[in-house]
């Protein structure tokens, strides 16, 4: 969104006990009970917590390991002490001053002070303690690797090949610390990798995979935080960088890499480690390109632009179940192989005699990270058309493909145990951007002027009008029910901010612009749709019946909108959230004209 809208007024605060309190032996000051409290990750089946790393709790947590890599590459573009950049920098301004020269000539002055323009100036500020360092570690292990499940945390040990995976990792997991002075240093690494990524890429692409790899998840996890850090020059700067990351992980040859393939129960005992970190890395490099298919729907549908990738379902690498990803040790992944084998081996015995039936792994069905990349190609896909031409033709194919994904998803996604990348909230998203166009909606409500605001009324008002624009509030109505409904202690999906702040959006605009100024409530006409009939399609809704229903609807009105505004400023710890809030507080006011 523009910067034209304040930001918002919402911050956050910490504040310090004097009581004293038992710390946990590594985490100085840091009290032993916050590691002995429940949180709503527990609800979840797969061990999503269950892996406690002996490292991160270690006293001999080896900082230089990462801050030399860190700085070497950086210092390795050979810039100059801030003394001497000085003393280039007047002489330069001494050699514009004299102009004996001719127009065709330069001195010797005029080309140091050039050389010294093209040498960046790299922060010299020192990272946070080894303590600091692993609480961000495991907090984010904890809170956001199980909704964007790129880095194998079993396996994970910090080195001097991967620190800049590691600070990638540490910038986000300082987010979760609730301090303004935490999230400070998160931002201070986010910015100062950016310069290690750019500096260093070429130097990583000279090794081995295992290297290359980690710089391709460390930018993901950047452009992540950029992405939500609710900072605009962050977001342009990541969406410009987006192109980059999709070459490096071409030219590490991820995108070749179409599966992790399981490996026979018949391997001898002997091999578990081994084949459990051959398979480890193959899932990473399956993970990533996944990643990197989710961050391009994003990015097209943030920016109203075509995607950077061709999105089809037969392009997606195919990763496995998450119950496998997160197994705690290779005898426990071993196990789950065997197990999945087995239900796999039944469900091809029964699908024999179907012909028509599309060969599907069990355990691909139950993998939340591949659900989550063929949804977010659908939106992606919607974007393109509607960037071109969204003719009726076309909605109807991506209304069957939506119904298709939820068909052939939605039983391994429902539940609170296994809904922890909010997959129904991005699937009614995905019917809002089919409804509405979201470029039109944000011009309208002054995006880019007043003047593009008068522009887009008449195409905006004939929008209200539609019936396209009812079924849009109806899905911005049940996405927020969704989101209701997630636990307390659970983080967000990185989709869902966006999806809130649209919801909102849909119902502001069709409020303002609808032809009649009565209330909205839908009719058993306009509820009694394929999309609104389906498994769980009302949210909330009714929780004795999984259909919607009119009667469950309530009229559409403002006080929507403070429920939305609410909602953001409550989930998560993402900038961006607060950003929107305050977007919809203006917003509010100008229904209300507050």
């Amino acid at each position: 969104m523009s910067q034209r809208f304040p930001p918002s007024s919402f911050s956050g605060s910490c504040s310090q006990s004097d009581q004293q309190v038992a710390e946990k032996p590594g985490f100085p000051g840091v009290p032993a009970s916050i590691f002995n409290t429940p949180t709503d990750l527990e609800l979840l089946d797969i061990g999503l917590n269950a892996h406690e790393p002996a490292w991160l709790l270690g006293s001999d947590f080896d900082l230089n390991a990462l801050d030399f890599p860190l700085s070497t590459a950086i210092s390795e573009w050979g810039h100059p002490s801030h003394e001497d950049a000085a003393s280039h920098q007047e002489a330069y301004d001494a050699s514009n001053l004299d102009q004996p020269r001719g127009q065709d000539q330069i001195d010797e002055a005029y080309r140091e002070g050039l050389r010294c323009k093209l040498q960046p100036y790299p922060s010299t500020t020192a990272l946070p303690s080894a303590d600091f360092l692993n609480l961000c570690i495991k907090l984010y292990f904890v809170r956001f690797n199980p909704v964007f499940p790129i880095v194998h945390a079993p396996s994970f040990r910090p080195s001097s090949e991967n620190a800049i995976l590691l600070l990638s990792v540490c910038s986000v997991g300082a987010l979760f610390m609730g301090s303004a002075t935490a999230a400070a240093q998160g931002r201070k690494i986010f910015q100062t990798l950016n310069k290690a990524n750019l500096s260093s890429w070429d130097t990583y692409i000279r090794r081995d995979a295992r290297e290359w790899r980690s710089l391709v998840q460390a930018s993901i996890i950047g452009q992540t935080f950029g992405m939500l850090s609710g900072q605009p020059d962050n977001v342009c700067m990541t969406e410009s960088f987006h192109g980059t990351v999709i070459a490096w992980a071409r030219q590490g040859g991820f995108f070749k890499i179409k599966s992790a393939p399981l490996p026979s129960t018949i391997e001898p005992d002997t091999n578990k480690e081994d084949i459990w970190r051959r398979w480890v890395d193959a899932e990473e490099s399956v993970r990533l390109v996944l990643a990197l298919y989710i961050h391009d729907s994003e990015f097209a549908t943030t920016f109203h632009h075509e995607p950077l990738l061709r999105h089809t379902l037969e392009k997606l690498p195919v990763c496995n179940s998450d119950e496998l990803f997160f197994a705690p040790s290779a005898a426990d992944w071993y196990n789950l192989v065997e197990k999945d084998g087995a239900m796999s081996s039944e469900a091809a015995h029964m699908h024999t005699a179907n012909l028509t039936t599309v060969p599907l792994v069990l355990t691909t069905r139950r993998a939340q990270m591949f659900a989550y990349a063929s949804l977010a190609g659908i939106v992606a896909s919607i974007q393109e058309k509607r960037s071109s031409f969204l003719d009726d033709t076309s909605k109807q194919h991506f209304r069957n493909l939506l119904l298709s994904w939820h068909n052939e998803y939605y039983k391994h996604i429902q539940g609170p145990k296994r809904n922890h990348i909010n997959l129904l909230i991005f699937w009614h998203a995905a019917f809002m951007a089919l409804y509405a166009d979201s470029d039109l909606l944000e011009r309208s409500i002054g995006r880019d002027g007043r003047q593009a605001a008068q522009e887009a009324r008449g195409d905006v008002e004939s929008w209200a009008a539609s019936v396209e624009a009812r079924r849009g509030v109806l899905h911005a109505l049940l996405l927020l029910k969704d989101l209701e409904m997630l636990p307390i202690g659970l983080e967000p999906a990185i989709h869902v901010p966006k999806a809130a702040f649209y919801s909102a959006m849909v119902v502001y605009t069709y409020i303002k612009f609808k032809p009649s100024a009565d209330s909205y409530a839908p009719s058993h006409d306009e509820v009694d749709i394929p999309e609104l009939q389906v498994s769980g399609s009302n949210g909330a809704l009714n929780p004795n019946s999984d259909k919607a229903s009119a009667a469950f609807f309530s009229p559409v009105e403002p006080s929507i909108l403070c429920n939305a505004i609410d909602l953001l400023r409550r989930i998560g710890h993402w900038e961006i959230s607060r950003k929107f809030a305050s977007i919809l507080q203006i917003l509010l006011d100008d229904l209300t004209k507050a």
